[in-house]
This record gives C-alpha cells, sequence and structure tokens, in this order.
C-alpha cells in the first residue's frame, strides 16, 4: 500500500509502565494487534464455545412444539460447564494478546515453548497463562494490557466498545 506515493510501513510500537505493588516499575514495548488475529486464534484452535441447548417447557412441564411439532429449543447460557470453557476462552484470548504484543519486546523471554502445531496452541496459552501468574501478573494486569493494546490498535473508540467486548 501507497499513501501520496510512499509505501505505508505499519510497523510501530508504543513504550507502556506496568507500575508493581513493591514500588516498580515494567517497562514494555507494546505492539497493535494484527488484523489476522482473530483469524489467527480459529486456525490455532482458540475458538468461542457455544452455549448447550434445552428443550424448552412451559409452566406445566410439557414440551413446548413449534408449527411443525417439533420440540423448540433454546440455548442454556448459565450452564456451569459452559460458562467454566466461555471463562477459559476469554482467559486464552487475553494472554495471547499479551503473548502477540510483547513478543517483540527483546527485554522479555518467555519460558512457555511456541508450538509448532494447531492442536498445541490450547495447552500454549493455558501454559503461558501459568507463565504470567508464576510471574506475579494479575488478572487486573492482564486487563490493563489489554486496554493498552486496544487503544493502541484502535479497538479503544465508542463505535467499537461492543465488537470490543467480545473480542477480548
Amino acid at each position: 500500500m501507497k499513501f501520496c506515493g510512499k509505501k505505508v510501513v505499519g510497523e510501530f510500537c508504543r513504550g507502556v509502565s506496568l507500575s508493581r505493588p513493591d514500588g516498580t516499575v515494567w517497562e514494555m514495548e507494546i505492539r497493535p494487534l494484527p488484523l489476522s488475529f482473530q483469524r489467527s486464534l480459529r486456525e490455532r484452535g482458540i475458538l468461542q464455545p457455544t452455549a448447550p441447548t434445552k428443550v424448552s417447557r412451559d409452566s406445566h412441564g410439557r414440551v413446548l412444539r413449534d408449527g411443525d411439532g417439533l420440540a423448540v429449543l433454546q440455548r442454556d447460557e448459565s450452564a456451569a460447564e459452559y460458562l467454566l470453557e466461555l471463562e477459559k476462552y476469554h482467559q486464552r484470548v487475553a494472554v495471547l494478546v499479551v503473548w502477540e504484543c510483547l513478543r517483540g519486546d527483546t527485554r522479555y523471554e518467555f519460558e512457555t515453548p511456541v508450538p509448532s502445531s494447531r492442536e498445541s496452541w490450547v495447552s500454549f496459552a493455558d501454559a503461558f497463562h501459568e507463565e504470567l501468574e508464576q510471574a506475579g501478573w494479575s488478572s487486573g494486569d492482564v486487563i490493563w494490557f489489554c486496554d493498552r493494546v486496544a487503544e493502541l490498535s484502535h479497538l479503544a473508540g465508542d463505535h467499537v466498545q461492543e465488537s470490543r467486548a467480545g473480542f477480548f
């Protein structure tokens, strides 16, 4: 892509500082999320779970049926297993945002080996979460980091707040 005849280069970063409870500050150089981030999540097997369905019943416990006589199904978004899987999904996306946006900062080295196959990205995200936790990251730190990345990636405006909630 060119702008006014000059090649557009999308390589940029921003320095941010994460204050720690002990008074130290972690300096970080973050990069915006690539346009392909959501697609790469799907390609790596990081998929948002779908809520299970259950048969709808009337107040007497009888199965509700549609015009064709088929049982009416509804999403059960309160199912405990679904809620747990949804929480894991959001956790995996958030820590992969941290990994994606910090991997260019040469001051940081991660011990979790980067997977080479699609099947191992879920395990990688879970192991990377554990590595961050052992390094002293809190849930608030990850949220703070994702907010900085969202600002840098232009995902923080009012017009994208609703879709941003699903993005992380």
